[in-house]
């Protein structure tokens, strides 16, 4: 996990993403309630800024792109939803769930 930087301190009361009433990116049937998933998600991590979760991702997507992103402009890539969730403070297994419940997802819509 990437530490945090003084310019963005830690939020308290931030709900542990990994807390038994988690998200299941696997309910999304449309590209929109996958990205409503997303905005639930980031809500339960505190709401950290674009800006905090570009620096939290290591710079792999930028402040803009995860605002584009959740406003519904663009359709999110394998590559933005692991540095999402990893901005967010989730653990590898649940970038894993959700890049492959976004792969699911594609997979669905294009058959």
């Amino acid at each position: 996990m990437v530490p945090l930087d003084p310019r963005f301190p830690a939020r308290t009361g931030a709900r542990n993403p990994g807390a038994p009433e988690r998200i299941n990116p696997y309910a999304a049937t449309t590209t929109a309630e996958f990205l409503q998933a997303m905005r639930d998600y980031r809500t339960r991590a505190g709401t950290p800024t674009f800006e905090e979760m570009e620096y939290r991702s290591g710079g792999v997507c930028t402040a803009e792109r995860f605002r584009s992103t959740l406003a519904g402009k663009a359709m999110p890539t394998i590559a933005l939803v692991g540095a999402f969730i990893t901005a967010c403070g989730g653990d590898a297994d649940a970038c894993g769930e959700w890049t492959a419940a976004l792969r699911y997802l594609k997979d669905r819509i294009t058959s």
